[in-house]
């Protein structure tokens, strides 16, 4: 869901769908947001996910919700099995404008993690994967199943009780979306946490104790892991030279970003973009 990569699985209605799995390694996906809704039903094994600063340990039969611009991220441990169903779409699918307001502006709280112990549980967690081979399967008017399975979802949610009033943004939740509205717009210049705290117009050490509370770890461990995702994707997606990229993404020497990528990935910029190019069966090339 980084970079709101997912929308490019948008077909003829905002709505993609994602069955991810890990069996053997470490995963971690660093804070992000997103005006989009995102559920996850979880099948197999476990993981941690942090929404807006609170651990939510979600297991198999277990369902999320992680409403719009909520700042998250996900641990998921090495040498376990864990699977689950994901999807993310854009709220004006459902007919309920009061509801697709309330979480938008957030004037709603939500039940963010419902138990597989409840009686509603199942139910939603077959809302999600109804949904998903909807998609999957993409015959006529699957988009109709697709939008009517959330629709059954969100109303088994209200009655339950899993939206209710609250005031709107709360201090630590705007800072939250001023900090990384920042950091996009300027990851590629040589900021810092001072820098980032001089834009917020706060102090320099409370800009740094509530951004680990906010964001799980230091400013400048974050920013790193945020460039070498944004590298990550370039040598994906683009032709351009691993120099560029480096330079592009707010690295100031192709030496760092080197190590720093290998540190992250286990293998060098050139030997990633090589295998990505293998694995999809195209030709490679030098970079200079």
């Amino acid at each position: 869901m980084f970079r709101d990569e997912f929308k490019e699985r948008y077909t003829t209605i905002p709505f993609a769908i994602y069955r991810a799995y890990c069996d053997h390694h470490a995963m971690e996906v660093i804070s992000h947001q997103h005006r989009e809704i995102e559920l996850i039903a979880m099948t197999d094994g476990a993981a941690n996910f942090y929404i807006d600063s609170h651990l939510r340990r979600v297991e198999a039969g277990d369902i999320l919700v992680i409403p719009p611009y909520a700042l998250h991220r996900a641990e998921i441990s090495p040498n376990t099995l864990t699977s689950y169903f994901c999807i993310c779409f854009d709220l004006n699918l459902l007919c309920d404008e009061e509801l697709r307001s309330g979480l938008e502006e957030n004037t709603l709280s939500t039940t963010h993690l419902i138990d597989r112990k409840k009686p509603y549980a199942k139910a939603l967690a077959d809302g999600i994967q109804n949904a998903y081979l909807a998609c999957e399967q993409s015959e006529t008017g699957w988009e109709l199943e697709a939008i009517g399975n959330m629709s059954l979802f969100f109303s088994i949610l209200k009655k339950n009780a899993c939206f209710t009033p609250k005031l709107k943004d709360k201090h630590e939740k705007e800072f939250g979306k001023r900090t990384m509205a920042y950091i996009t717009d300027n990851f590629s210049e040589p900021i810092s946490s001072r820098t980032a705290a001089g834009a917020l117009y706060i102090t320099h050490s409370y800009f740094c104790r509530l951004f680990k509370k906010t964001f799980g770890c230091s400013f400048e461990k974050y920013i790193l892991a945020y460039r070498l995702e944004k590298a990550r994707l370039c040598l994906e997606n683009t032709k351009m030279p691993v120099s560029q990229i480096t330079f592009q993404t707010g690295f100031n020497s192709c030496s760092y970003f080197g190590k720093s990528f290998k540190e992250k990935y286990g293998v060098s910029p050139l030997a990633y973009r090589k295998s990505i190019r293998q694995a999809a069966g195209t030709s490679t090339h030098t970079d200079i």
